[in-house]
Order: structure tokens, then sequence, then C-alpha cells
């Protein structure tokens, strides 16, 4: 019964989403696809012309780091995890949860603050963390009102181009769906990390980053880095104000071109077959990898059709596909690096098509294969983008920036084609 409500639902949502988007005359002609690209592209074009102020905070925040502070990352749940022990990441960021009583923070902690325009909660939010003293960086809409308003002393903030509700259509009820902000501030914090990197290496020291643990055999390199805010033995040379913020966003802008210039008929197509399996009242199954997409899976404006959740791979993954799917079912797989071409073949026996993401393309087999659709998300097996000189592991992953931007083109094509 709750199968068919949803599938009820998600076919009234078709009729009327149409009429919901009005962002330009050009971008209102573009479809939600090509506008969930274009969003982002906006964000990243205008986090270069800010590069300056993000500077100016990075070497703030740096100073205070160097002086024994720790960086705290608070806000939305995705976003901690987007940010915390990450491919790319600071090894030293830690958790800072605002529903709980705060530890000691000090003037030299960082907090990193990621809102995403829920009403209220960035209010909150600064409420709870001005006081403590703590150099506190939010990133929101620029549309949010606090942001035109004189911020605390020790509040620096990071706006971000995107509108205060950040969605790509809306349902009947007028409730936004596909929301963009996921992507939009994982570009902006990633550009405010890249300049904090460029801020310390301007005195000499290096933070710690996270090698991909499936790039890292036994381990060694994580539990050598693990919880390190600085690498103790490396004195890098410095680097000017704006290069690696450049460098980030030029490589995040190049990912979603790619995408959008290369994929757009594969993501059309998703979005059909989404329709096609909701019409027929097929199981739509989605596999949700990564940080922040398992993390968001069905908060607020998240795609209303889906029928269960697995986050499996490998054998468990094929053998839970063996098990509960069936003919002319949907499966989506949002993935990370292996192609996990076992788990489609699985799927495909079972007479059901797949959906895959995943920065290593599938093999010659599913490639062939009518059921299997490949979306090529154009992000780097290492993920992380940012090539720090003298170092061993680049920073700064681009996987949540290009997945989710695939994700909200697919899911909001399919309820406003």
């Amino acid at each position: 019964m709750k199968n068919r409500a949803r599938k009820t639902g998600f076919m009234a949502l078709m009729l009327v989403a149409a009429a919901s988007a009005a962002f330009t005359s050009r971008a209102a002609t573009a479809g939600p696809a090509e506008r969930s690209f274009d969003i982002q592209l906006r964000v990243a074009q205008s986090l270069e012309a800010k590069l300056n102020l993000i500077a100016d905070i990075a070497d703030e925040s740096a100073a205070r780091l160097l002086a024994g502070g720790n960086i705290f990352l608070a806000g939305e749940k995705g976003m901690v995890t987007e940010m915390l022990g990450r491919a790319g990441g600071l090894c030293g960021a830690k958790a800072l949860a605002l529903d709980k009583a705060l530890p000691a923070l000090g003037h030299n902690d960082v907090v990193l603050l990621s809102n995403y325009g829920t009403p209220g909660t960035l209010a909150s939010s600064l409420g709870k963390l001005a006081p403590t003293g703590a150099l506190v960086i939010a990133f929101a809409s620029a549309e949010n009102p606090l942001l035109r308003q004189p911020p605390a002393p020790n509040v620096r903030f990071v706006p971000v181009d995107i509108s205060l509700d950040s969605c790509l259509v809306r349902s009947a009820a007028g409730e936004p769906l596909m929301l963009t902000a996921a992507p939009a501030i994982a570009t902006a914090q990633w550009t405010y990390v890249a300049e904090l990197l460029a801020a310390c290496r301007r005195q000499h020291k290096q933070l710690a980053i996270y090698l991909s643990i499936h790039l890292d055999d036994g381990h060694r390199r994580y539990d050598r880095t693990k919880g390190l805010l600085f690498e103790p033995d490396l004195r890098p040379d410095p680097v000017a104000r704006g290069e690696y913020g450049r460098s980030f966003l030029r490589s995040a802008r190049r990912s979603l071109e790619a995408i959008r210039d290369g994929e757009m008929k594969n993501i059309r197509q998703a979005a059909l077959w989404l329709r096609e399996a909701s019409a027929a009242r097929k199981q739509i199954v989605r596999n949700l990898m990564g940080h922040l997409p398992p993390a968001e899976a069905g908060l607020r404006g998240d795609a209303p059709f889906f029928t269960q959740i697995t986050r499996l791979t490998g054998e468990p993954g094929a053998k839970w596909i063996h098990d509960n799917l069936h003919d002319g079912d949907l499966y989506f797989f949002l993935g990370y690096q292996k192609n996990e071409d076992a788990m489609a073949a699985t799927a495909h026996a079972a007479g059901a098509r797949t959906i895959f993401l995943t920065s290593t393309a599938p093999g010659a087999e599913q490639a062939k294969d009518p059921r299997h659709l490949y979306i090529n998300p154009h992000w780097p097996l290492t993920d992380a983008c940012l090539e720090l000189s003298g170092y061993d592991v680049k920073a700064c992953p681009l996987s949540c920036i290009a997945g989710m931007t695939c994700y909200d083109a697919i899911c909001a094509e399919a309820v406003c084609p």
C-alpha cells in the first residue's frame, strides 16, 4: 500500500512540477537536467570572484590553527560527513554536534558551519557558536537575510550563489524537490580548504590530507595520518593567495562541463527509465555510496520514487540483488571507484535494468548490455584533484560535487521531463 501511494504521488508530481521552475528564460527552456549543471557552474564561477575574501578567511584560520587550535565541522549532517575522514580531506578535522553540549572551544579553534537554508537554523547555530570565541565560518546561500547583517566579531560569512530553497522543481503542494545546496556548499567548503592549505604553506606548514582508503594498501597511510592536523616533518614552499582555490574550481568546472556536454543523453535516458519503472509499479532501488549521499537519502527535498535503499557492494551486493530484484525492476547505483560489474550482471540476469555512476567505466560485457546505462561522472580515481607540490597525495575531492549534481539532474528530469 505504501509503494502504491508513493507511485501515485510521483505521477501527480510529474503532472504539476513543470510549472514550478523559473530561473531565467534561457535556463527555463533548457530543462531541469541542464539547470542542475548550470547552477553548480555558476556557483564555481561566483566563488572564483570571491577568492580574495576566502583567502583572507583562510589566512586568519591558519594563524589560529598554527597557534594550537583545532578545526571542527558543524551544521548539515551530510556536509559534516562529506568533509570528515575524506579522501583529499583534512585528517585533523573533527565533527561538532550542535544538538549536544559543546566541548570547550577557544579563540584558536575554527568551526566550518554549513547551512542549506532551512528557516531559523543558521541563526540558531550561530547563536550557539558565536559566544565560544572560536572563529566560525558560515557557508550559506547568499540570499539568507543573516548574511546581509553585520556578523559577530568572530563570525565570517562565505556567501554561496544559490537560492535560499535551492530547488530544481516543486511538488504539487509547493514543497521544494532536488535541492542543489549540497554540491554547492561542498564546492564552497572545498574551495576554502584549498585556500587554507595555501595559507598554511605560506607559513611553511603542511596540513595532513587523507588518501582514499581504496588506494591505501593495508590502510598504512590512513593509520599514520588519522587525526593528524599538520605533517610534523614537512616544510613546504609557499603558495600564492588564490592559486589553490582557482586550481580546484577549474577542476570542478571541467568535471561539470564534461558531464553536461557529454552525458546529457544518458542522464535523460536514466530519467526515462525511472519514469517507466514507476509507471509499471516496479521496484526502484538506489545504492548511494560515498560520504554525503547516503547521509542525506530521504531527507527534505529528496526524490520521492525510490522504494528501497541498499549500501551493499561486491559479493554481498550481488547476493542482495539476486535475492530481491525481479524482472522490470530498476537498480540505481551512485558508486565510487569500482565499476561493480558483477552486481550489474546479477541484476540483468534477473531481468532488471541498471544505472551506474562510477569513476571506473564498465567492462565490455556490461557496456554492450542494453539493460545497463553508464553515466561517466568525470572525477578521477583518486577523487581528490588538487596537486600539492612535494606531498604524496592530492587534496579536495570532486565525487560529491559531480555525483550529486548528476543525481539531482536525473531525478529532477524524471519528475519534470
